[in-house]
């Protein structure tokens, strides 16, 4: 009998690598043959070759789909497409083969996570991510934390197809039933930004847009310069479209120094301005 034991790439993989890291095999239970190619997939991962590492994954599933071993397999192939292979698409089949497969273990959760990762930050699938986490939310089965999580892209994908009162409607509802959660910062902040694109067509949007940025503003002043900066420059762009000029320009001037794109604050002071300008005219 061979027990195997691996150690993750890095701290921050540890909670998505290590689920199924032990794993025992041997003549008794699969036959050497699958058991050589598992052990030689595993020796080429540690020596960091992964696409002939998950070459050799991907041929123990194909010779044991639903073995103890052809799972572990499949899951490793699944993870080092998405975390090292960038093959996210096929890294995405990997998860819902392994969900069908092996729905009830434990790391069916941890497998559906993956899922939404790529399907959000990977894939930009927004479509897909909105109808994914709902599926998540309605299974009732993740922490407070992650579901704020969930709450969170559903809305930011709903703002990112331009599906801007949808959006709003999800971001009133993460901070309703969130507002201790992680993500509550960014939540509110992108609750302003949805407020200021309503401004569009709802005038009455751009004053629920301030009043957000300058209590978030007060609220990460201590603690998040970089926040604290996109709330000054959201406020800015507000009271510029409320046609405040003058306390538009002082915020931007501001935040000239420490904005990330200079650049973009000279705009904005220019345009504003010339608004001023012809505004007194």
């Amino acid at each position: 009998m061979i027990v195997l034991r691996l150690k993750p790439p890095s701290e921050m993989l540890i909670r998505r690598l290590v689920p199924i890291l032990m794993i025992v095999v041997g003549g008794c239970t699969v036959q050497s043959s699958i058991s050589n190619h598992y052990l030689t997939a595993e020796q080429l991962w540690t020596e960091k070759k992964y696409p002939a590492a998950v070459s050799e994954f991907d041929y123990v599933v194909k010779e044991a789909p639903n073995s103890a071993i052809g799972l572990q397999a499949l899951w490793r192939a699944s993870m080092t497409r998405e975390l090292f292979l960038g093959e996210s698409e096929e890294a995405l089949k990997g998860f819902d083969l392994f969900l069908e497969r092996a729905g009830s273990s434990d790391l069916a959760p941890q497998a559906q996570l993956e899922m939404g990762e790529i399907y959000f930050s990977k894939l930009a699938f927004y479509q897909k991510a909105i109808e994914h986490y709902q599926k998540l939310l309605d299974q009732k089965k993740f922490s407070h934390d992650e579901e704020s999580k969930f709450v969170y892209r559903i809305a930011r994908s709903y703002f990112l197809t331009n599906q801007i009162r949808k959006s709003q409607e999800w971001y009133e509802l993460g901070l309703k039933n969130y507002s201790d959660s992680p993500v509550v910062s960014k939540i509110k902040y992108d609750l302003a930004s949805t407020w200021y694109a309503l401004g569009e067509t709802d005038k009455a949007a751009y004053s629920k847009a301030l009043k957000l940025y300058q209590d978030l503003k007060e609220l990460v002043k201590p603690n998040d310069h970089r926040l604290y900066v996109q709330c000054i420059f959201g406020e800015a762009s507000t009271l510029e479209e409320m046609e405040e000029f003058d306390k538009a320009f002082g915020l931007f001037q501001s935040i000239e120094n420490d904005y990330p794109a200079p650049n973009v604050i000279k705009v904005r002071m220019h345009r504003l301005s010339e608004r001023m300008r012809k505004k007194r005219k």
